[in-house]
């Protein structure tokens, strides 16, 4: 299988907390930390590197609500120099990803928000073995320090068919570092409002607070879930898109697919524009919200509340590009208790 790297980019009782992954797996799998690993990660400066569609005055206010689990330091994408920052007294939280190719021509695009820790001693080790009049010496050295992270968690990122569209074709190093590039100054994923983001710190800094590991790919129910009997379940505008994998684009559902899509679930729903979403979230308001995510016919389906960005539901699924009538039956059935 081929790899093109989205190279530049230093990537992409337990109580549930699916949709991320805290792990030190390199699928996102519930694998435990090794013996010192997570404390190494707690006496570090975490460097987080955020998209630049929102103001780092704004990133500064959420990570100053909920991110306790290490000292921080915002860097904007623009002036973030790996070579300032070879050291293990660092993590790194940014976005990554990659696309990889199969011998059959698939392609696999994987595009993640993640938390990594260098191994400082086998960089030095592999940095001394590098030549600076070298020609690709740039590429070699960020190579070399990707190589050498090791996961601590992520949380897998949706994007828009038009990013996909773009990723499917690109076949070198220099379109990927393009679309790189891309998910830092466009909006490319369709969960990465302010307001989601804040959730995901949250969920990510209680489980590293308190040592626990998580996968992606065990379902679960909350007893929580049952408040939805008397409260909307906000469902985000961006989710009545109905995506295509033969023709890599999306339109919209009409009026009689959404009413299909959703006449097995038996509670109150709104739609509800992203914009809105995100002021209700970072509002504090206790509201619950869907969150979903397709990647490479994967689904990571949750029902979040918005003011502890806690789930209350999850279900994982594969062989499915797109949200069906039986998700929403799911987690109907789920609130009843049925």
């Amino acid at each position: 299988m081929k790899r093109i790297l989205l190279v530049m980019m230093l990537v992409f009782s337990i109580k549930n907390y699916s949709q991320v992954s805290v792990s030190p797996s390199d699928r996102g799998a519930n694998e435990k930390f090794e013996k010192g690993e997570l404390e190494k990660f707690k006496a570090t400066t975490t460097i987080f590197v955020l998209p630049q569609i929102n103001q780092k005055e704004d990133y500064e206010k959420i990570l100053k609500e909920v991110w306790t689990v290490t000292p921080y330091k915002l860097v904007e994408f623009k002036d973030f120099n790996i070579t300032g920052y070879a050291d293990d007294a660092y993590s790194f939280a940014e976005l990554f990803g990659d696309i990889r190719v199969t011998g059959k021509g698939t392609v696999y695009v994987h595009t993640n928000f993640g938390i990594q820790l260098l191994d400082q001693e086998k960089f030095e080790k592999g940095f001394a073995k590098l030549k600076s009049d070298d020609k690709k010496y740039s590429r070699k050295l960020k190579s070399l320090f990707n190589e050498n992270l090791s996961f601590v968690a992520r949380a897998p990122l949706s994007v828009n068919s038009k990013f996909l569209a773009d990723a499917m074709v690109a076949r070198s190093d220099e379109k990927a570092g393009l679309l790189y590039d891309r998910m830092y100054t466009e909006k490319s994923f369709t969960n990465t409002n302010l307001g989601m983001l804040k959730n995901y710190f949250q969920q990510i800094n209680k489980l590293l607070t308190k040592g626990e590991n998580i996968g992606l790919y065990d379902d679960f129910v909350t007893p929580e879930v049952k408040n939805l009997k008397d409260n909307t379940l906000y469902i985000p505008e961006a989710y009545k898109l109905e995506f295509s994998p033969w023709r890599i684009s999306e339109k919209e559902r009409d009026e009689k697919d959404l009413k299909e899509l959703l006449e097995d679930y038996k509670y109150k729903y709104e739609f509800i524009k992203d914009e809105d979403l995100e002021k209700k979230i970072l509002n504090n308001e206790e509201i619950y919200y869907l969150r979903y995510v397709s990647m490479n016919a994967n689904k990571y389906l949750q029902v979040v509340n918005a003011k502890t960005g806690d789930p209350v539901y999850y279900f994982y699924g594969a062989a499915t590009y797109n949200l069906k009538d039986n998700d929403f039956e799911k987690i109907s059935k789920a609130i009843s208790g049925k």
